[in-house]
This record gives C-alpha cells, sequence and structure tokens, in this order.
C-alpha cells in the first residue's frame, strides 16, 4: 500500500508539471534574441579593452596589465592577466541586454587594480571584476552579479 501511494504521488506530481522552457500552446518561451546573434562571424586578434600601469621595482621593468579578447561566442570574453612574470587567464560573461557587448577595463581604488566591467544600453559602466594584487598576489574577485530576466503579462 505504502509504494502503491508512492506511485500515485509521483504520478500526481508528474502530470501537474509544465514543461519548462514551452508556452501552453508548445511553442518555446525563452528569451529569444534574433538581432544579437550567438556566434561571431570573425573575432578580433587584438585586445578590445586594455589596462596597464608599471610596478614600482627599481631592478625591473615588471608591469601589471589586464587584455580582454574577444571568443568566438558573442557575449563571451577572454581576460588574459600579467603582473610580474606571472600569466593568469580568466573568462567572463557579458549579459545579453540585446546590444552587442562593449567591455571597458578601468583603474582601480588602489594602485595595481583595475574594474572589468560593460555598457548598458545607456551608455553606464557597470562594475563586474575586480582585479588587484595584494600583498604581491594576484587577486580576482566578482563585484557584481548582472542577469536578464523576461516578464510575461497575463492577459
Amino acid at each position: 500500500m505504502k509504494y502503491l501511494s508512492l506511485l500515485l504521488l509521483l504520478t500526481l506530481f508528474a502530470c501537474n508539471q509544465n514543461d519548462k522552457g514551452k508556452n501552453s500552446d508548445g511553442s518555446p518561451s525563452g528569451i529569444v534574441n534574433d538581432t544579437i546573434p550567438l556566434q561571431r562571424t570573425s573575432v578580433e586578434n587584438s585586445p578590445v579593452a586594455s589596462y596597464s600601469e608599471k610596478v614600482k621595482d627599481p631592478l625591473n621593468d615588471w608591469r601589471f596589465s589586464v587584455d580582454i579578447y574577444e571568443t568566438k561566442s558573442t557575449f563571451d570574453f577572454l581576460v588574459k592577466i600579467k603582473y610580474k612574470e606571472l600569466d593568469a587567464e580568466d573568462n567572463i560573461k557579458i549579459p545579453n541586454f540585446g546590444i552587442m557587448p562593449k567591455v571597458e577595463v578601468r583603474k582601480g581604488k588602489t594602485d595595481q587594480s583595475c574594474i572589468i566591467g560593460f555598457l548598458d544600453k545607456a551608455g553606464e559602466f557597470k562594475e563586474y571584476k575586480l582585479v588587484q594584487v595584494k600583498n604581491q598576489q594576484l587577486k580576482i574577485s566578482t563585484i557584481k552579479h548582472y542577469a536578464r530576466t523576461l516578464y510575461k503579462v497575463k492577459k
């Protein structure tokens, strides 16, 4: 009897589930943006945004630099970081606001730090990641998270 009630309960929940990503008429309901392609036709080889500053060292000509490169995916970017002789890479994903993404790198509040961000539809800079050198170590941290949502008005 216990198994029969469990089976009945599972069947009831399975029948009540709506297909996620489908409207009541069966058509897809995900965010469709046909104006911006998800894949780039050509990928720029040079950085689309850069930041660089000299590291204070009397013996060496070292730099702290951050370069951002396009990838094949329109909203994904590759971040290459160099500090002294250390090289690091990170990936960032820009939300799809219905415009071509424009990534920028701006100076941070302290020496050897910068903020990676992007411009929204209004052209306002949105902070995304902080790259900094702290105690002679390279640190990458997310400042803010961004997402795009779609609201449906009931008729």
